[in-house]
């Protein structure tokens, strides 16, 4: 599976290249080889999103692959006055993980991540590291979509818009729940030890990919 992402699909008119609406809607018109265009736009960070959720780069790809065949399947049912794509693709990845999680019944904790290969660590990284474990175990205490809130903002890096079209819930509500979140952390641990524990995760999870 290629997971090379385009820079994008909003091409200049100029030169007659298709914008993504059009790519849509040619797929929902049964030009389904358009739709290879949307799949070389987010492959990449769909396969982030869902690795970051297992931590299997095989699973990940797997996943991968289903979310796309169900979007494929979908694409006629997609509505851009409801959100935008990429929303709509991550809220179906999404749902196969939550899928995969209930048919399996397991789910990889993340500090188990960091115990593989700990003895390569340089004595400079031990206090991310401790930061970071520190941080989780007070998100571990989080509600599920205050947890899912979180990652999509820290280390997705989505808008509030886009989480808010993912979770299904107001944008509102998700800058709320992110903002409270992060005010509960900082009662937790240090501003300095927040940082630095969710840098590194970002670091080490993207070291992993």
């Amino acid at each position: 599976m290629s997971l090379k992402a385009e820079t994008g699909l909003r091409y200049d008119v100029s030169i007659h290249m298709p914008t993504e609406d059009q790519i849509i809607e040619s797929c929902k018109k049964g030009g389904k080889r358009d739709f290879a265009k949307l799949y070389d736009a987010y492959a990449e960070p769909v396969y982030r999103f869902l690795f970051y959720r297992t931590f299997d780069r095989a699973l990940a790809e797997d996943l991968t692959s289903d979310t796309f065949l169900k979007a494929l399947d979908k694409i006629g049912s997609f509505d851009s006055r409801k959100g935008n794509f990429s929303s709509w693709v991550y809220r179906i990845a999404r749902n196969t993980l939550i899928d995969h999680v209930r048919t399996n019944r397991s789910e990889v904790d993340i500090e188990e991540v960091f115990d593989i290969g700990a003895e390569e660590d340089h004595a400079k990284d031990m206090d991310n590291r401790e930061a970071a474990r520190k941080v989780l175990r007070h998100l571990k205490t989080f509600s599920p979509d205050q947890q899912e809130i979180v990652k999509l903002r820290v280390w997705d890096e989505l808008s509030y818009r886009e989480i808010a079209e993912i979770v299904g819930k107001s944008e509102g509500a998700c800058k709320v729940a992110f903002s409270r979140a992060l005010a509960r952390l900082q009662k937790e641990v240090t501003l300095p030890v927040l940082l630095a524990g969710l840098g590194f995760l970002s670091e080490i999870i993207s070291k992993k990919l």
